[in-house]
């Protein structure tokens, strides 16, 4: 796979500047989902997002890998702070999981509770951010979310 963060950070825009508002990023992901839910059924479009974050978090993870899982951890919150995708918390991490918490998360902070879970991409860029570091495939879910009411954004994954 070509390195996609090389193209889509090439940006002209002289006037408008590189940043769009939360409320139109969102809307593209909604419907994005939405289109791609009528067209391949649910599961599949959140299979879709969940394979497009982790393709990203590959290609992220080898950008900002440093052998020491501390330096590490600490680029990859800056990073992800620095582009205003959340602010990134390690909440556990033991020999079998890591758990992390995106505070003010791009995709639903602030959001109505919704009844479900809905942060797939934010899941699949911290597996494929770990899958580099470990060098091996991981099993990444949700498990709490702000738009099931949950106060936050958590990730889990299970080495």
């Amino acid at each position: 796979m070509e390195d996609i963060l090389n193209q889509i950070s090439k940006v002209k825009r002289d006037k408008l500047g590189t940043e769009i508002p939360i409320l139109i990023f969102r809307v593209l992901r909604h419907y994005t989902h939405v289109y791609a839910s009528d067209l391949l059924g649910e599961r599949a479009s959140n299979i879709l997002f969940i394979n497009a974050g982790r393709a990203l978090g590959e290609q992220l993870g080898e950008r900002l890998y440093d052998e020491d899982l501390n330096k590490y951890l600490k680029k990859i919150s800056d990073f992800v702070e620095e582009e205003k995708i959340g602010i990134l918390k390690i909440s556990h991490i033991d020999e079998s999981k890591l758990v992390v918490q995106l505070d003010e998360c791009i995709t639903c902070a602030g959001m109505d509770n919704i009844g479900k879970r809905i942060c797939f991409f934010e899941v699949g860029l911290v597996a494929g951010l770990v899958e580099k570091y470990l060098g091996r495939k991981v099993i990444a879910h949700e498990t709490k979310c702000n738009a099931n009411g949950e106060g936050t954004c958590e990730v889990t994954v299970n080495f």
